[in-house]
């Protein structure tokens, strides 16, 4: 009997998933995004578990997919991105952070990126082969590196990115970029934690822990934080 297999970022394990039907994976799913602690006013997405089924079998068949990506209006409802229908080489569902995402390949380049499932909608399977993942930059999907690379399952390049952080914050540092963090210049207070991360992500995140670490390399994400933190602090001394 096949199985579906979920990867959870947060906890690093891959659920497994066996195939019933339709309902009793709903049901199951629901007790996921529980477990998940997915925000009670999350917005829904009604062919959320559809679509779910949908890439599962995909990606068990190595099957391209079309579908809509959607955007929510300030009228709290999904509308299609100007870019029509989406033709996509799934690879992998990943839950993080409460939220479902596909990693895959978008057809017109030749790069890894994320989508999040519940903006997903009209998707089928479409009779062509994937394009192996060994084929594209990056090659294979390390799934533990990648969910490590992409702390907010952003797209795009990654960087090798050195800051100084509060020894108190080290587990929170382990907690979001995983076991191949560098430590070095350790001392009573402060030391330097070495991650190879997405780079738009890096720098969310850096501005979230700004009061905390300070980002040492590489020298253009450090010039860009020091224009933020200006541009915020003009904002707020008017």
């Amino acid at each position: 009997m096949p199985h579906k297999r979920l990867y959870n970022a947060d906890s690093g394990d891959i659920i497994i998933v066996k195939k019933y039907n339709y309902y009793m994976l709903r049901r199951i799913l629901c007790t996921a995004e529980i477990f998940l602690a997915r925000p009670e006013n999350t917005l829904s997405n009604k062919e959320l578990f559809y679509t779910i089924d949908v890439l599962d079998e995909a990606i068990s068949k190595t099957k391209k997919v079309e579908f809509t990506y959607n955007s929510y209006g300030t009228d709290k409802k999904l509308h299609p991105n100007k870019e029509g229908k989406y033709i996509i080489s799934p690879y992998q569902m990943v839950a993080t952070n409460g939220r479902y995402y596909l990693i895959c390949n978008y057809d017109k380049y030749d790069n890894i990126t994320n989508y999040r499932v519940d903006r997903i909608t009209d998707i089928r399977i479409i009779n062509e082969p994937i394009k192996p993942a060994k084929k594209l930059k990056g090659g294979e999907i390390d799934l533990p590196h990648h969910m490590a690379e992409h702390i907010y399952m952003f797209a795009g390049e990654s960087i090798r990115a050195k800051f100084k952080v509060k020894t108190t914050l080290v587990d929170q540092v382990l907690d979001w970029f995983g076991e191949d963090v560098e430590f070095s210049e350790e001392n009573n207070e402060t030391c330097v934690a070495a991650v190879k991360v997405n780079r738009e992500a890096f720098f969310c995140w850096a501005m979230q822990y700004g009061m905390h670490i300070e980002v040492l390399e590489p020298a253009d994400m450090r010039a860009k934080i020091i224009d933020a933190v200006k541009t915020i602090g003009k904002r707020y001394a008017k």
